[in-house]
C-alpha cells in the first residue's frame, strides 16, 4: 500500500493532537492530585490565659456588718466610739463613695418632753437626731478628729475621703466614729432641752460604693 503525502500529513496531525491531549490530561491529573510541591513551614504561636479581676467591697469583718451603730436607753452625757472597716476583697483598685441618711421618730411623748418642746403634742419626727452629735475620730485620710456635728448634719454629708479614697485590691481601711448626747446643765427645770429627746428614736442608714479606679 502506498501512502500519499496528504495521508502522511494528516497522520502527523492526528498523532500530535493525541500527544497534546494526553499531556493535558496528565497535567490536569497532577494538579487535581496535588502532586506539585511548594515550600511550607508551620510553627506553634504563643498562647496565654486571660482572667478577669474582681472588685468586692466588704463592710466589717468578712462583710458581716449590717448595723453601723446601735444603742438603747441613752441619756444626756452618753458617749460611745464605734469602729468599722471597709475592705476591697477583690483584686482591682476602686474609689470609695459614701452616703448616709437618718430618720427620726417620737417613741413616747412624756409630760416633760411636751413641756420642753413647749407644745401639747410632741414632735412626731423626734429631736434626737438634732441633739445627738457625731465626730469622725479617725479615718483613712486623717487622724485628726472632725468637729462634732449633729447626727442629722453628719448623715447629710459624705464620710472623709468619699469620692477620692482609693482602696487597692486586698486593702482594708478603718473609720472610727464617736456618738455623744451632750448634757445641757443650764437648768434643772422640765424646760431643759435634754427633755426634748425623751423616748425619741433615730435610724441611721449608710451606703458604701466602690467603683473601679
Amino acid at each position: 500500500m502506498v501512502v500519499q503525502p496528504d495521508d502522511r500529513k494528516n497522520s502527523r496531525k492526528k498523532a500530535g493532537l493525541i500527544v497534546g491531549l494526553v499531556a493535558l490530561v496528565v497535567a490536569a491529573a497532577a494538579i487535581g492530585a496535588g502532586t506539585y510541591a511548594a515550600f511550607t513551614d508551620t510553627e506553634t504561636g504563643p498562647g496565654g490565659t486571660q482572667t478577669a479581676g474582681t472588685l468586692d467591697l466588704e463592710v466589717g469583718s468578712g462583710g458581716t456588718t449590717s448595723t453601723l451603730f446601735t444603742a438603747s436607753n441613752i441619756a444626756p452625757g452618753f458617749s460611745q466610739d464605734y469602729t468599722f472597716t471597709l475592705k476591697n476583697a477583690g483584686t482591682i483598685a476602686g474609689t470609695l463613695s459614701t452616703a448616709m441618711t437618718s430618720t427620726g421618730g417620737d417613741g413616747t411623748c412624756t409630760e416633760p418632753e411636751r413641756t420642753a418642746e413647749g407644745t401639747t403634742a410632741c414632735n412626731p419626727n423626734g429631736n434626737l437626731q438634732d441633739q445627738m452629735q457625731v465626730t469622725v475620730v479617725s479615718s483613712p485620710v486623717s487622724s485628726t478628729p472632725t468637729a462634732p456635728a449633729s447626727l442629722a448634719s453628719f448623715a447629710g454629708a459624705p464620710l472623709p475621703g468619699s469620692g477620692s479614697l482609693k482602696i487597692d485590691g486586698g486593702q482594708t481601711v478603718t473609720y472610727t466614729l464617736r456618738f455623744t448626747l451632750p448634757n445641757d446643765n443650764s437648768t434643772t427645770a422640765e424646760s431643759n432641752p435634754n427633755n426634748k429627746v425623751q423616748g425619741d428614736t433615730v435610724s441611721l442608714n449608710s451606703t458604701f460604693n466602690l467603683v473601679q479606679s
